[in-house]
This record gives structure tokens, C-alpha cells and sequence, in this order.
């Protein structure tokens, strides 16, 4: 009964690894992501304002 059960979770743990690997292969390869920057500036030597501007 045990060698069963091991058998059978080899065999589901090599199933679940093949369609991962199928999905991964199948899928276009998706677009470097894009980083966003944030600028800060200072205004008129005052050190509590900031702006904050982005980029999409």
C-alpha cells in the first residue's frame, strides 16, 4: 500500500512538472520590465517640498 501511494505522487509530482514546463515553453516570452524613476527637485532651497514626477 505505501509503495502505491509513493508511486503515485512520483507520478503526480512528474505530471504537474511537465505542464509547468509545456505553459512556460507555449507562453511568448513577456517584455523586460520597464522601471520607474522618481526626480526629486528641490524648490527655492526649501528642503520640505518635493516634486515627483513619472514616467509611462
Amino acid at each position: 500500500m505505501r509503495n502505491n501511494i509513493l508511486g503515485g505522487l512520483v507520478i503526480f509530482m512528474v505530471v504537474v512538472t511537465c505542464l509547468l514546463m509545456i505553459d512556460d515553453i507555449s507562453n511568448p516570452q513577456e517584455k523586460p520590465s520597464e522601471k520607474d524613476t522618481v526626480k526629486i527637485e528641490q524648490i527655492e532651497n526649501k528642503t520640505d517640498l518635493a516634486i515627483v514626477e513619472t514616467e509611462e
